[in-house]
């Protein structure tokens, strides 16, 4: 869940990128060569026009990521938490991952939010419905009839048992193999979905801008890794707030 998360909401950034300088990298698209000295002179300029990252680019991907592995240190290194043992160490308790069960409503919301809206959304509904028509919008319906049914008959039950996950819920309620043998098919779940939600808005943003996409990918995993694990959930709200 802090995976999906914090990786949703790195891209409302980046794809702000993308359709600031798509109409850039139209113009560059289509083009035929010239023959000749017009020819040379025409692909000069597409070699002028081609889009890339300029140096204010770079400062503002850097602050962002900057920021958001300050907010993991902060709440995962400064940050209170725990309790003491007898033995004068600090004691583990699920407190210790969720880091703030009392949060205002505002933070939370935001965080929700890039959770469900993420690139995969943003990229694939729009051309889903461009070739195949408005019909992908009835999806609506669901959602509109599942959250008040979550929110009033599984939500009060984990928020009781003081459970953070529903796989902890499945180990109480039947026994260890079943909660791992859920775990695992949401891990496998996790990493195709993970693979597609970062590598495709990575494609987009490297035709889009000219950079690299192997070097976006790697920073965003590296960023979201470090502030879940060191922050918790947290820390994975304040960053998507800030974000």
């Amino acid at each position: 869940m802090a995976s999906k998360l914090c990786l949703g909401s790195w891209w409302w950034c980046l794809l702000v990128v993308v359709c600031t300088v798509a109409p850039l990298g139209r113009v560059v698209v289509g083009q035929p060569a010239q023959a000749g000295s017009d020819g040379a002179r025409n692909d000069e300029r597409t070699d002028d026009l081609k889009p890339s990252f300029t140096v204010y680019d770079y400062l503002a991907v850097a602050f962002m990521l900057v920021i958001s592995i300050g907010i993991g240190v902060f709440y995962g290194w400064f940050e209170k938490r725990g309790t003491a043992s007898s033995d004068g160490c600090e004691a583990e308790s699920s407190d210790d991952f969720l880091l703030g069960s009392g949060m205002s409503l505002f933070p939370v919301t935001l965080s929700l939010t890039t959770s469900f809206i993420t690139a995969i959304e943003l990229l694939g509904n729009p051309a889903e419905m461009f070739f195949n028509g408005t019909q992908f919008s009835l999806i609506v319906i669901s959602m509109v009839l599942v959250v008040p049914v979550a929110v009033k008959v599984f939500y009060p039950i984990y928020y009781k048992l003081e459970v953070t996950s529903c796989y902890e819920y499945l180990g109480m309620r039947f026994d260890k193999r079943i909660r791992t043998f859920g775990a695992v098919l949401y891990i496998l779940q996790m990493l195709f979905y993970t693979a597609v939600a970062v590598l495709a808005p990575a494609i987009a943003l490297s035709e889009a801008t000219g950079l690299n996409k192997y070097i976006a990918v790697v920073l965003i995993y590296f960023v979201c890794i470090f502030y879940s694990s060191q922050g918790g959930m947290k820390a994975v709200v304040i960053a998507d707030t800030f974000q």
